[in-house]
């Protein structure tokens, strides 16, 4: 493993996209067992068999969309590009960013709740 500084990883679109997706499945759809699957991941070999489950159960949710509206897919080189910052960094700084998207407030969300503040 590479020495690297956190916005390396914190700053990656891969990460930003795959964090914003997981936040995604588990505020619209409840995906609770994704978030919990990649906590317990250590090896690059698990890391690659939860994304696959998570991309799997991703893609039921975006379906069913949200408010009538489908959600936005991940890209294949969202996809190559995560695996290749486990390549260059090891699992847990991934799996710690990917986590960390996932559990906080996105720029939408406060956007949406200042709107709703002023209204009333």
């Amino acid at each position: 493993m590479s020495e690297f500084k956190l916005g390396d990883i914190f700053g990656c679109g891969a990460v930003k996209n795959f964090g914003a997706a997981l936040r995604r499945a588990l505020r619209i759809g409840d995906d609770y067992a994704s978030l919990v699957e990649l906590e317990y991941v250590e090896t690059k070999e698990q890391f690659e068999e939860v994304i696959k489950k998570f991309l799997r159960r991703y893609e039921t949710i975006a379906r069913r969309g949200y408010k009538g509206k489908e959600l936005s897919r991940l890209s294949e080189k969202d996809l190559e590009e995560l695996m290749s910052l486990v390549d260059r960094y090891d699992v847990k700084p991934i799996r710690a960013a990917l986590i960390s998207y996932a559990l906080v407030k996105s720029e939408k969300e406060e956007e949406i709740v200042s709107e709703s503040e002023e209204v009333v």
